[in-house]
């Protein structure tokens, strides 16, 4: 079960930061319509991912709110090549501890 959480939790940020990558392209450095448009397609998809989690609705978000943390910092060292500080590591080791008690520990 771990496993295939935490796949769709990943899955879901990469959509939603994928998407926001396009959208951001698209207004911000005045890329084609077509990134705004595959950009909102995207982001659309991101949305039904979480709704495959067996959680309810606030422990799900709260989650993959800090897996979207963390995703955010890989996709900037891997996309916009930005190395993370030592305070994004830490950040992000503290997000997944947060994350690790919120959503698998048992009740």
């Amino acid at each position: 079960m771990i496993v295939t959480t935490l796949t769709a939790f990943f899955l879901a940020a990469l959509l939603e930061i994928g998407g926001g990558y396009l959208v951001w392209k698209w207004l911000r450095e005045h890329k084609g319509k077509i990134f705004g448009l595959i950009g909102g397609l995207v982001l659309f998809v991101y949305g039904i991912i979480p709704t495959l989690q067996p959680a309810e609705f606030g422990r799900v978000y709260a989650t993959y709110g800090g897996i979207f943390v963390v995703s955010s910092v890989l996709w900037g060292y891997w996309v916009d090549k930005k190395k993370p500080d030592r305070f994004e590591i830490i950040g992000s080791i503290i997000v997944l501890i947060g994350v690790t008690i919120i959503f698998y520990f048992p009740r």
